[in-house]
């Protein structure tokens, strides 16, 4: 039987993570497919890659389709807020904080008004991701298509906000009557990121949490869901070939002292503050020396800021060991960030071994803390800002506790939230005695949010687009 060519686009580090991870390519091939990939611009011009099996997304056609079209920013601005739950209301908010100075007060009020009515009336987002549909046309992939024989796409993401390209290039699929299939990048994804621009063939979700909440914000029909758990984190359930002491010793740490990991955000403001505590203060938070690491957010928005170069140095002079996923080189090369995003290699990845052989992680309400948690790590929540004058509110630690996803009852009896320096010092004193505190709420979070945590994730989702390709 010949292979089963499957396009898949990637343009966002989770989508290359799930779906060009080692064993996810290999659980295709087992499968009978050819993975196809069709890589965003700053993945494919970066390496020498094999021309029969990638090629470029055309990210570059779409973003000129976008800016040139008034209406497509519009109705793609309406499909985010359609979907209404109190993150979406808050990303309302903060589009309202970004124009309001620009704005004259009419203008802004009856901006306003429009979108509040439009949010809510039953039906609208069916209709903005048909106006879409019909409206802007693209056929920036159609010869490759047809040239390579593709019978089947998969896709991350429903082609809501933060997956337009992939929206995009499901569009020109569908119109040539190839199948697509869609799966699920992140746990977020269906209650923030506001109402789907296609409906799949099937739809993989993680959980039965998810799979309700497909059903109940987007009217997605039953009958098109399947439950396959999170492919990029099968990895986290397979065995490591280090142990913490190789692994500690790798990065030139004391495997002999615990080991605290802040996980931070694109808030600048965020690691001055854990500067302070963990270095400054760092008499208060445990009895002994620790080993302490920083994995800085991978994003422009704290890269790009002037003060990271000085803090990432002030870090370092203090001991601490920076795991910079976002690293580029004095000639500007990102090469090794982009390298650990495709995982050319078939080795684990650094953060992997963070999240199984710290002994605490400190966070600001990111996904990072599922992964924690699928990895039994404790975690510590800030919940409050040690200093917030100019800061939009959309950046401060009240903005993200009031989203959707971070008000779940699972999520906050799984780690400590605390609201003042005090209460950080006494969870880590918790912790760092005890490793094994609130493991149940960990495990339970992390299954009502990921399902079945067996490694076999990538297998179920394989299984699910076969058995429903004509081949």
């Amino acid at each position: 039987m010949s292979e089963i060519k499957i396009g898949i686009p990637l343009h966002g580090k989770m989508a290359a993570r799930a779906f060009h991870q080692p064993s996810f390519r290999q659980r295709l091939a087992e499968g009978g497919f050819k993975p196809l990939y069709f890589l965003s611009p700053v993945y494919y011009r970066a390496f020498d890659f094999d021309l029969d099996q990638y090629f470029e997304l055309q990210v570059e056609q779409y973003d000129a389709l976008y800016k040139k079209h008034f209406l497509l920013q519009q109705l793609r601005m309406l499909r985010r807020f359609v979907v209404v739950t109190e993150t979406t209301d808050l990303r309302f908010r903060e589009l309202i904080e970004s124009k309001l100075f620009d704005a004259t007060l009419m203008g802004m009020a009856a901006q306003m008004t429009f979108i509040s009515t439009l949010r809510h009336v039953p039906g609208m987002g069916r209709l903005l991701a048909w106006m879409e549909r019909q409206f802007f046309i693209t056929h920036a992939h159609d010869e490759v298509f047809k040239h390579q024989g593709i019978s089947s796409v998969l896709t991350p993401g429903m082609g809501n906000f933060g997956f337009w390209n992939e929206n995009m290039f499901t569009h020109e699929a569908q119109r040539l009557g190839i199948p697509t299939f869609t799966a699920i990048t992140n746990y977020d994804n269906i209650v923030n990121m506001g109402y789907r621009g296609f409906d799949p063939v099937c739809l993989a979700v993680w959980s039965k949490q998810m799979a309700d909440e497909a059903i109940k914000l987007h009217g997605y029909p039953a009958n098109k869901l399947e439950i396959t758990g999170p492919v990029q984190y099968d990895r986290f359930i397979h065995p490591l070939p280090k142990n913490r002491e190789e692994f500690l010793k790798s990065i030139h740490l004391d495997p002999t002292k615990k080991t605290i990991l802040f996980a931070g955000g694109v808030n600048i403001n965020h690691y001055f503050d854990i500067y302070c505590i963990f270095v400054e203060q760092k008499q208060k938070v445990w009895r002994e020396p620790f080993n302490f690491i920083v994995r800085p957010y991978p994003h422009g928005k704290l890269f790009e800021s002037p003060a990271w170069n000085m803090l990432e140095k002030l870090f370092r002079e203090a001991g601490a060991y920076i795991s910079n996923p976002g690293s580029i080189d004095a000639n500007g090369d990102r090469a090794a960030e982009l390298n650990v995003d495709l995982a050319f290699e078939d080795v684990p990845d650094e953060l992997n071994y963070l999240l199984r052989y710290s002994d605490v992680m400190i966070n600001y309400f990111s996904t990072i803390s599922l992964e924690a948690a699928i990895c039994d790590l404790p975690t510590i929540h800030i919940g409050y800002d040690s200093y917030k004058f100019g800061m939009r509110f959309s950046v401060t630690t009240g903005f993200l506790q009031r989203q959707t996803h971070n008000c779940r009852p699972l999520r906050l009896a799984a780690a400590r939230v605390v609201k003042n320096d005090a209460q950080l010092f006494k969870a880590l004193e918790d912790y760092l005695g005890d490793r094994t505190l609130d493991r149940d709420a960990r495990r339970i979070y992390a299954e009502s949010e990921c399902g079945e945590l067996d490694g076999m994730a990538g297998l179920r989702l394989v299984n699910m687009i076969k058995s429903r390709v004509r081949h």
